[in-house]
């Protein structure tokens, strides 16, 4: 039996900073200023979604901006580090 790694996870608040492309009407309501707090359990990846917890994602990663910040699809988002 193969022994598992330790894993560290982090405790994050998500922050959408930036709607790029619903104006202010998302479909899911998810709106500029809305917070996810949750573990984290990857960093923002280019090409994947952005897991907070497991339940909430974001859409695929396109460009990390640096200072926390990284855009997807259709949002910008910011992540803080709290303990």
């Amino acid at each position: 039996m193969k022994q598992k790694k330790n894993i560290k996870l982090k405790n994050v608040r998500l922050t959408k900073t930036a709607d790029n492309a619903f104006k202010g009407s998302h479909p899911n309501g998810i709106i500029e200023g809305t917070v996810r707090e949750g573990f984290e359990l990857v960093p923002p990846t280019i090409g994947e979604a952005y897991w907070v917890g497991n339940y909430f994602r974001t859409s695929p990663v396109t460009m990390i901006l640096g200072n926390g910040k990284f855009r997807t699809l259709y949002s910008t988002y910011k992540i803080k580090y709290i303990k």
